[in-house]
């Protein structure tokens, strides 16, 4: 018997959200640290019986992005939805946000929208609601003035149909800045694929309701039958050549250089190279014999990696941090 509960495998604890988002390189364990600190005397202050979600703390910190948080939380199934608050929360019973999700699906109008629309919730409360779960604030728009002068950009960047069929609208365009409207929070996986194709610009993002979202969407596309897309402006590939990966010990952290070896790639695209997909494990084989011969040179213990464009390639630079 006891042989056999030797053979018996153990049980692995799920990571928790901070781990997580050390696994895909977004933050260090550093930065979980602060934020553990911030929780404590939160509570203590407060005298809160539950912490501030983790992640929103991050956002406030400006560690990571709403949307580099949602997407995290996605992959690994730990996001906590609209509907499930409403219930753990006690402000609609089971059975009034289960039969507003069935009509909503069946209207095919966003559950958030439905929610408003019916006045099974008031706009202020859904407001905090979206805020603390996702740390992105709701906004009614009707005040807004668009700037029409930036619509031919906006539409280069989502098109009238995407647009329309996701349920996301993007409205201004401020420097290197798109602030897009959603309906929902699944649209911020859409926003985050954005994020590859044009990495020229950052990205936030605003909830709104449906009617308001139907009512941009005309003001930005309208009849579009005549429209001629813009000219081609160089790319800005700032944002990919600023991102820096400090690694500690390459055979475990797999996220953090997945993300520099998807950055490399995308860069090499952009500049006019044939992009390749299936080249990770030599690109991870490379970064693990130059982070033994740095760390042996220079006895340190991590090593700061970026990217340079040199012409049509670009070089993978490696320094020590101690």
């Amino acid at each position: 018997m006891e042989h056999q509960k030797k053979r018996l495998p153990q049980m692995v604890k799920p990571l928790k959200t901070g781990e997580l988002l050390v696994k895909e390189g977004l933050i260090n364990h550093d930065d979980i640290k602060t934020v553990l600190s911030i929780q404590r005397k939160r509570q203590d202050s407060l005298g809160l019986n539950k912490p501030r979600l983790f992640g929103m703390i991050l956002c406030d910190l400006n560690l990571v992005t709403p949307v580099d948080n949602y997407w995290v939380l996605h992959k690994y199934n730990k996001i906590k939805s609209v509907p499930s608050a409403l219930v753990s929360k006690q402000m609609l019973s089971k059975e009034i946000v289960l039969n507003a999700q069935k009509e909503s699906q069946e209207l095919n109008v966003p559950f958030i929208s439905h929610l408003l629309k019916n006045k099974l919730i008031s706009s202020n409360s859904m407001q905090k609601l979206l805020f603390e779960l996702f740390h992105i604030p709701f906004r009614s728009i009707r005040d807004f003035i668009f700037n029409k002068n930036m619509k031919k950009e906006l539409f280069q960047v989502l098109d009238k149909h995407p647009s329309r069929k996701t349920g996301i609208i993007p409205m201004v365009l401020k420097d290197n800045t798109i602030l897009f409207g959603i309906t929902e929070p699944d649209n911020i996986l859409f926003i985050q694929q954005l994020n590859d194709r044009f990495p020229q610009y950052r990205f936030k993002t605003v909830f709104i309701p449906y009617s308001r979202f139907l009512w941009f969407h005309k003001i930005i596309y309208g009849n579009n039958k005549n429209f001629t897309a813009p000219k081609e402006e160089p790319i800005d590939l700032s944002l990919l050549l600023s991102f820096r990966a400090t690694v500690k010990n390459p055979e475990t952290e797999n996220g953090s250089l997945e993300i520099l070896y998807n950055r490399y790639e995308l860069l090499r695209h952009l500049i006019g190279n044939k992009r390749f997909y299936n080249r990770l494990n030599e690109f991870n084989e490379f970064i693990a014999q130059t982070h033994k011969k740095i760390t042996n040179e220079y006895k340190c213990q991590s090593i700061e990696f970026s990217l340079r464009k040199a012409d049509k390639s670009v070089r993978i630079i490696a320094l020590p941090k101690k």
